[in-house]
Formats: structure tokens, C-alpha cells, sequence
């Protein structure tokens, strides 16, 4: 994506007094409702000034466009979920590889379950993958927090496999039959748990 695309997908501005920053949290909690019940592509910013009480005008005054809220909504998320990893990373050295992996697999699950847009916004691209890449270190620092023999090179990749892994069966999670997510979720256990225990035991 070029520069010119990023400012124009990024927010208009950033609300300096309370009245415009409670509009702007008005605003993503509504997308946010709007854009998991409906998709990202269906969702319009015409639903989600009105589900937020507003007019069109005022949302557009913050917000260029959808990906530009889609972006809001990211950002808002990624300092929480960078949290759960330094938490994870604290009782890491602690755990043994099996349990380890079984708690990096079900912080992912959780997080999906408390912001259930990210699981809508999975297949639209980011802006930047500068998220994409603290989340990454955060996995990495959680591997050899455990494991202090593991150099940063090899947990970096590590991490990048759990990353990609995770996305691919978590957009399978999103497109599956109500009735069959929870078999997703065991299959998304079994494929990462797998992978991770003899990586953690090196």
C-alpha cells in the first residue's frame, strides 16, 4: 500500500477534548457491533453513524472512509491484546511446553471471543502490519521466556508460523456452520499444540 493510500485510509483527526473523543468511542462501538453482525463488506458507514446516533456528516468528520474505521477499530484493540502476551510471557519459564501451548492457542481463542470484529476484519488488509509485527515479537518473546536456549531468530519465525496458522483456521472458524465452531476451535488446539510442543522441548 503507498504512503498517499495510508493517510487516506487513516483517521481525519484525533479528538483533542472528551465531548469529541466519547463521539469517536460512540462511533467504533457502533462499527464494531455493525461490522460483526453484518461483515465488513456489507457493513455501510450510512448503519453505523445510525446505530451510533449520529448523522453521516459527523462520522465522515472523523473518518474518511470504512477501512479508515476498520483501522480505528485495530488500533483500539492492539495495546489489550499486546497485554495478554506480556502477561502470558511473565508465567511462560514456568509452564511446561504442553500447557505453554495449550495457553498461547487459548489466549488467541479469547481474544477472538472478546472482540469478535477482529474475526470480521480478518481477510481485509491493514493499512500497516506494524500491529502484525509487535503482536509477532510479543509470541516471540513468550517462546524464549520459556525456552532461554531459543535464539530470537528462530522464536521470531516460530511466532510467524503461529500467526499464520492461527489466521488461516480462525477465517475457516469465521466461515463455518454455527453448530461446527467449537470442532474448529478443537482442530485449531490440535494443529498448533502439535507444532509447538516439540519446538518448546528443543
Amino acid at each position: 500500500m503507498s504512503l498517499s493510500s495510508y493517510f487516506s485510509n487513516a483517521p481525519r483527526r484525533l479528538p483533542r477534548q472528551q465531548r469529541g473523543r466519547r463521539r469517536v468511542a460512540a462511533f467504533l462501538n457502533a462499527a464494531a457491533s455493525v461490522i460483526t453482525e453484518q461483515g465488513y463488506e456489507r457493513a455501510t458507514m450510512c448503519e453505523i453513524a445510525g446505530r451510533a446516533d449520529s448523522c453521516i456528516g459527523s462520522l465522515y468528520q472523523f473518518f474518511p472512509n470504512k477501512l479508515s474505521v476498520a483501522e480505528a477499530l485495530r488500533d483500539q484493540y492492539v495495546k489489550e491484546i499486546e497485554q495478554s502476551w506480556i502477561a502470558l510471557a511473565r508465567e511462560a519459564a514456568a509452564l511446561s511446553p504442553t500447557v505453554l501451548a495449550g495457553r498461547l492457542v487459548g489466549l488467541q481463542i479469547e481474544i477472538i471471543k472478546s472482540h469478535p470484529v477482529l474475526l470480521a476484519l480478518l481477510d481485509v488488509p491493514p493499512a500497516s502490519y506494524k500491529r502484525r509485527e509487535l503482536i509477532r515479537s510479543r509470541i516471540a518473546a513468550v517462546l524464549t521466556a520459556h525456552n532461554r536456549r531459543m535464539s530470537k531468530t528462530t522464536a521470531l519465525r516460530i511466532a510467524s508460523v503461529v500467526q499464520q496458522v492461527t489466521r488461516g483456521l480462525l477465517v475457516l472458524y469465521a466461515k463455518t456452520d454455527p453448530r461446527q465452531k467449537r470442532a474448529v476451535i478443537e482442530e485449531l488446539k490440535s494443529v498448533l499444540t502439535g507444532y509447538l510442543v516439540p519446538k518448546l522441548e528443543c
